[in-house]
Order: C-alpha cells, then sequence, then structure tokens
C-alpha cells in the first residue's frame, strides 16, 4: 500500500495554472460545473505539455461534482498543468 500526504490547489474560472512543480499523482477533483458545461485539461510538461486528464461536461445544471480517480491516481512525471473552461473552477487533490 502506498502512502502519501494529499495537498490540494486551486484553479480559477477561466485560468491555467501549474498545481504543483514536480512528480505528483493526481488523485482527486471537486469541479463546479456551470450550465454551459466545458473541458477540463490536466497537462504534463506545461501548457503544451502531454495531456493525462481531460474531462469532458456536457451543459446542463449547474453543480458540484467531485472526481475520484482510481488506484494510484494519475503519474505527472514533471508537473501538474490545470486548464479551467470559464465559469468552473477546480480543486486539485495531488500526492
Amino acid at each position: 500500500m502506498m502512502q502519501t500526504d494529499v495537498k490540494s490547489a486551486a484553479c480559477a474560472a477561466g485560468a491555467s495554472t501549474t498545481a504543483f512543480a514536480g512528480r505528483a499523482r493526481l488523485k482527486g477533483m471537486v469541479i463546479a460545473v456551470p450550465a454551459a458545461g466545458g473541458t477540463l485539461t490536466v497537462k504534463d510538461g506545461g501548457a503544451s505539455g502531454t495531456t493525462r486528464f481531460s474531462l469532458v461536461i456536457p451543459a446542463g445544471d449547474a453543480v458540484v461534482t467531485n472526481v475520484l480517480v482510481p488506484g494510484e491516481g494519475i503519474l505527472f512525471d514533471t508537473d501538474m498543468y490545470v486548464t479551467c473552461p470559464a465559469d468552473m473552477p477546480v480543486t486539485v487533490f495531488y500526492g
């Protein structure tokens, strides 16, 4: 069993940010989904890096949802770069 401290970082709606600069595993997210929907991406290696996670959320009712990543999470070797669509703030959990 792998034990690690879990930390969090926020990405503002319509923004992009490096949630963590270094090797880490994405463990989960809390997403404030707007009525318009959108596509959330998390890349390894900055804005032009490799997409390791992408979530397309269709238009519908505005909700807050949790995403739990199974197993040990998604490994990011370089950094964890999050791009949030307009009106969709996200908190990522990593370790």
